[in-house]
């Protein structure tokens, strides 16, 4: 990655720009700001904040990356969950084969901080956006990216310059009511013959996304993964017996996101007589957490016992009103916390300091700023503890904020993570 780009946040000072952090004179840098000493649980933070545990993130990491390597598979992680180069550096230096976005404007933070491969797991259309790539191309960054018809693929290939090196594509494949991807064996071949047949666009393998599939009955679940997945394995074997990948200097084959990525690993392994790469996208696995993970993950569900993730997102809140009993107001709200998927989930109090279990409570709702605590556990808060919950859904705790705050397993702040949404 780029050295000077990253440099550069780890100088970014710490300012009135960034919520979550104490006005500080003068103020401190990601690199200086471990030695405030400053503390979640002493109060010395601006609250609401969001913060990561680097204890479960290191962990996250390793246990992917030995993961991934038990099963013979690369790590593309998808991007959108943290949007955050210096995550992306550590993932990098990890192992990771590339970093996953889902749209251009994604993409280009990524090569502005020096990653050296991006996948877009999407396709790509617009004028603006196909435009970009001739030059990302030329400055260093590779570029991979999905198509689903020959239309797609004619403008891709329409939008190249001379002097442009080749793209690389691979071929969506998608499912009935599901999102984009050929929806059938003829609008798949369709596709890659075209792909074939473009100047500049090499056709390298297949995609597709099996996080769409849901319902209450986990074992038709997941028998509906593999069914679907055995679909993108027969595209790839169809592909290369047809000779479509003869250009191709390297062949991928890629799914899964941060729930079933078990069964991509298991199911979708192409046989063509030639190497293929399996690479995985899961975002969410850097940090798990307390809700959409903790019930989905492979490691949660029990069906893969070498490893375990550990939820790293943590958001803490003060207690501003105890307007009525069994009730308490939290100062965190929708702009801080994710809410898509499922509210906080309450789990420390803290109180001069000291930290322990809640008790039986719950957030039963959100308004801009505020989270309605309820529960006999709120009449024995008072005005000023501190509550610190878990979260749900990774990809939509990040985008609200500019600045995440390291902790240690004390909650001492160690450094500090930038996004870019």
């Amino acid at each position: 990655m780029d050295e000077a780009a990253l440099a550069a946040l780890r100088a970014d000072p710490i300012d009135w720009r960034y919520k979550g952090f104490p006005a500080a004179d003068p103020p401190p840098t990601p690199t200086s700001v471990g030695e405030r000493g400053w503390s979640v649980l002493a109060g010395d933070l601006t609250l609401p904040v969001l913060a990561l545990r680097e204890d479960a993130l290191a962990a996250n990491i390793a246990t992917m990356r030995a993961w991934c390597a038990a099963h013979d598979a690369s790590l593309a992680p998808h991007g959108k969950t943290t949007m955050a180069p210096e995550l992306f550096r550590r993932q990098l230096d990890a192992g990771c084969w590339a970093i996953t976005v889902a749209t251009i404007a994604q993409a280009r933070v990524c090569a502005a901080f020096g990653v050296p491969r991006i996948l877009i797991a999407n396709e790509v259309v617009d004028p603006a956006g196909l435009g970009w790539i001739g030059p990302a191309q030329r400055a260093g960054t590779e570029v991979w990216l999905l198509v689903d018809s020959p239309a797609g693929v004619g403008r891709l290939a329409a939008a190249r310059t001379d002097g442009d090196p080749p793209v690389r594509v691979l071929v969506e494949i998608g499912m009935p009511d599901g999102r984009a991807g050929a929806r059938d064996a003829a609008a798949a071949e369709a596709t890659a013959e075209a792909a074939r047949a473009a100047d500049g666009v090499v056709l390298s393998g297949v995609a597709g996304w099996e996080g769409h599939i849901h319902g209450d009955d986990p074992a038709a679940v997941e028998a509906r993964v593999d069914a679907y997945l055995g679909d993108v394995r027969g595209a790839l074997e169809r592909f290369a017996a047809a000779g479509l990948l003869d250009e191709a200097d390297e062949v991928v084959a890629s799914a899964g996101g941060s729930a079933w990525f078990d069964r991509v690993a298991a199911v979708l392994r192409p046989e063509i007589g030639r190497p293929v790469r399996l690479v995985l996208r899961s975002g969410c696995t850097v940090t798990h957490d307390e809700g959409l993970y903790r019930r989905l993950s492979p490691f949660e569900r029990g069906r893969i016992g070498d490893g375990a993730l550990v939820p790293a997102l943590e958001a803490w809140a003060a207690v501003l009103s105890q307007p009525e009993p069994g009730l308490a107001i939290l100062g965190m709200g929708k702009r801080d916390v994710p809410f898509d998927i499922d509210l906080p989930l309450p789990r420390w109090r803290a109180r001069d300091g000291a930290v322990e279990a809640i008790g039986d409570c719950a957030i039963t709702a959100l308004n801009d700023q505020h989270a309605f605590l309820r529960g006999p556990a709120a009449d024995g808060l008072v005005v000023g503890d501190l509550v610190g919950c878990g979260v749900s859904h990774p990809c939509t705790a990040f985008d609200k904020w500019r600045l995440l705050p390291l902790v240690d397993a004390e909650r001492r702040v160690t450094g500090a993570v930038h996004t870019f949404f």
